[in-house]
């Protein structure tokens, strides 16, 4: 069995109804929304911005000069004086107990003496040196020990050379020097021979032994 609709409860016939009355609605809502953006557009603003704004936009950008920093040129403080303590004359100073100093003893030692040396060289004094044995011996030594140099003996060469030497306190012999020349080669041949000495017995004066500068000849002879 179908049920059956009244005419209260079909809605067919207020479709058309409710068709106009949306399209009224939509209408207002459309007008208002034009009449809203017409009153908020302000042609004086418009108009500003159009003449303001160009374009074509150009921002300029300046470099911004560097600030050389400023240098502390403040002269520093001066330092301040030391200060001293001034002490009265009446004030009393404790003495100082030395016992409490322990220190290692300082002990005192007697310089030693030093002989004078006498380093003058005598010309002549009391007692000559000499060679040790005498006069024969110093023979002896001359004619075991002197060469006659071959060139010397081939060009003739002969005569006395004086040669000077200082005999020490112990009798040794230094500052062997030629005082007398012959030849080169018979110079350096009665130096050798004086070099070669052993010590003699040293000169003394005033009871001491002194340096004494001695000249001896020697001399060369051929046969």
């Amino acid at each position: 069995m179908e049920a059956k609709k009244t005419k209260k409860a079909n809605l067919e016939n207020k479709r058309l109804g409710f068709f106009f009355v949306g399209l009224v609605m939509t209408g207002s809502i459309v007008g208002m929304a034009i009449n809203y953006t017409e009153a908020s557009a302000d042609p004086y603003l418009e108009k500003i911005v159009h003449q303001t704004l160009p374009d074509e936009v150009i921002f300029e950008i300046v470099e911004e000069e560097e600030v050389p920093e400023k240098l502390d040129t403040q002269t520093p403080a001066p330092p301040m004086p030391e200060i001293i303590e001034i002490v009265p004359d009446d004030k009393k100073i404790p003495p100082i107990d030395f016992t409490i100093i322990d220190e290692d003893p300082v002990i005192i030692t007697k310089e030693p003496e030093f002989e004078i040396i006498d380093e003058i060289i005598y010309e002549s004094v009391a007692i000559e040196p000499s060679f040790p044995g005498g006069d024969a011996e110093f023979a002896n030594f001359i004619k075991s020990n002197i060469v006659y140099p071959e060139l010397a003996s081939e060009m003739g060469e002969q005569g006395i050379v004086y040669v000077k030497f200082v005999v020490n306190r112990d009798g040794s012999i230094e500052q062997v020097s030629i005082r007398q020349s012959v030849t080169e080669s018979l110079d350096k041949e009665a130096m050798r021979v004086v070099k070669k000495m052993p010590n003699w017995i040293p000169g003394e004066q005033g009871g001491k032994k002194v340096r004494v500068s001695y000249t001896l000849p020697i001399s060369f002879r051929l046969g």
